[in-house]
């Protein structure tokens, strides 16, 4: 039976992943700090082997003692857009990710996953495959390059399987609140209007449900050391994602496209090509998109 250490666990995306982990039989060790917020892990919280770092210094023997045999990392610093840019905090990851090296080191783990971004390969407008040349902008992409050459030299040297995914957008139930599609749903529900950019962006999205399964696949099948691609297979105009948000939640609400400029160096077209993906866990059974875009309005909705 595989037996996994998550890191990010209390997060939007790895509180998923541990929920798809769990229904494969899967044993988890959870990470968290003292006062982290577990409230999306309510309905799991006591099927995870929880290990708290902040209690001393001792966290990462209590880990190698747990005999976990794979490192799913999806914790990160500074991932809002305001520490994206933050150098000091971002360099906390690469100490971090020190850490996990020492754990993978000792727990002789056999394979290692790692979340990695869409934004390492810089601006995109068009749809993006593997090979092509990384071209980070900013702090946040940098340190995951950064940290992507110390897992391959490492895993490589130790004979360990590494994978790093190139998530590019998910949604779904869970995701903060300050995140386009939940902020968009909340201010419908509340407001009157909303002032946007122009919306001529394209996002290959993916529902979380989707991208969870994906990270089980990974984890539970024989696969390649390598950068794999994960996104949706279809991209969708910004501009008609918002009118659909609008469709079913608040029909009288004003969009006032334009009135935001687009951001500096802003991506035209952000979605991943997964050939490469499928080339190892096979064809991917994706949720009806407007079925999973209902069923995340409805959880927001709700709360």
């Amino acid at each position: 039976m595989r037996k996994v250490l998550l890191t990010g666990i209390t997060g939007f995306l790895g509180s998923h992943i541990a929920e798809r982990l769990l229904s494969e039989n899967v044993i988890i060790v959870g990470i968290k700090r003292t006062d982290s917020n577990t409230w999306r892990c309510i309905s799991f919280y006591d099927q995870i082997d929880w290990v708290v770092i902040d209690e001393g210094n001792d966290f990462i023997d209590k880990i190698v003692a747990k005999n976990i045999d794979t490192i799913i990392h999806g914790a990160w610093i500074g991932v809002d857009a305001t520490g994206r840019n933050d150098w000091n905090e971002q360099i906390k990851n690469i100490f971090f990710m020190g850490q996990l090296i020492d754990i993978a080191s000792q727990s002789k783990v056999s394979k290692f996953i790692m979340l990695g971004s869409q934004s390492e390969y810089g601006v995109l407008n068009s749809i993006a495959i593997e090979s092509q040349i990384s071209e980070a902008n900013n702090a946040y992409a940098a340190t995951k390059l950064a940290c992507l050459e110390i897992l391959k030299v490492f895993c490589n040297k130790q004979h360990i399987i590494w994978i790093w995914t190139r998530v590019f957008s998910v949604f779904g139930e869970k995701e903060d609140e300050s995140w386009l599609i939940p902020s968009t749903v909340l201010k419908m529900k509340s407001g009157s209007e909303m002032d946007f950019s122009a919306g001529e962006q394209r996002y290959g999205y993916l529902y979380v449900k989707d991208f969870s399964n994906i990270i089980v696949a990974l984890t539970t099948k024989t696969i390649e050391s390598g950068i794999y691609n994960v996104s949706s297979e279809t991209a969708l105009e910004l501009r008609g994602l918002i009118e659909k948000i609008k469709l079913k939640v608040n029909r009288n609400f004003t969009l006032n496209f334009g009135a935001l400029p687009y951001r500096e160096n802003q991506s035209t077209h952000i979605q991943g090509d997964i050939s490469k993906l499928k080339g190892q866990i096979g064809n991917i059974k994706f949720t009806d998109f407007n079925v999973a875009l209902e069923n995340t309005i409805n959880y927001y909705l709700k709360k």
